[in-house]
């Protein structure tokens, strides 16, 4: 028999599956600006590399540097902020699965008073039938 708890348990568990896909793809956008940084650090390098070995291009190099200078330092802005928000959807994430257990423990508590009425109901069924045959012997040894 479906309870409101259990409603409850079950959107809570949908709102940790999303919490956790929020945190994996902010961990997986974090990866890769690190590795557009990694890629950016090295294209500079294979610039700088090539602007030494030929001279022509080495007038437009210093441009080309402070693109990738303000580049990096987009990117780097740009995992801050990954990184703050990752700090708050890790505190949410928290947060959910404690209610989530909170709500899984009412569930539980929920199903095991069920299962002591059910007990007693049919403790109390038990009963009533040994009472009946219990009168049922005595009216037959009294007759």
């Amino acid at each position: 028999m479906k309870t409101p708890i259990d409603s409850i348990v079950r959107v809570h568990s949908w709102k940790l599956d999303e919490a956790q896909q929020k945190l994996a793809d902010l961990e997986s956008l974090a990866i890769k600006l690190e590795q557009d940084i990694e890629k950016l650090d090295n294209e500079v390098l294979k610039e700088q590399d090539f602007a030494s070995q030929h001279p022509d291009v080495a007038q437009t190099y210093p441009a080309y540097a402070e693109a990738a200078r303000e580049r990096r330092k987009r990117l780097e802005t740009s995992i801050e902020e990954v990184m703050t928000l990752k700090a708050i959807a890790q505190q949410e994430l928290h947060e959910i699965y404690q209610d989530l257990k909170k709500y899984e423990e009412a569930q539980a508590n929920d199903i095991k008073r069920q299962q002591d009425v059910l007990k007693k109901k049919e403790q109390a069924a038990f009963d009533e039938m040994g009472m009946q045959q219990y009168r049922r012997r005595k009216a037959s040894e009294n007759n």
